[in-house]
């Protein structure tokens, strides 16, 4: 019995506090504008990371061709 009773226990405090949780989860307009700021700050992160990355292979072929000498 007390072998059973703990995962029975686990379980159910896990539904409770997954229901609480999707309770409290924003929902309509405000879901809405929080996933759009959400992908907007991951849109613009990666943005960001592209010309970065352009930006040093630009360095790169600068310096690589004083290097070089042409």
């Amino acid at each position: 019995m007390t072998q059973e009773f703990v995962p029975i226990m686990m379980t159910l405090y896990a539904l409770i506090a997954g229901f609480t949780v999707g309770w409290l989860l924003p929902r309509g307009k405000r879901l809405k504008a929080l996933q759009l700021r959400t992908l907007k700050g991951l849109h613009n992160f990666f943005a960001d990371e592209e010309e970065y990355i352009q930006h040093k292979a630009e360095r790169i072929k600068r310096v690589s061709r004083k290097v070089r000498g042409k």
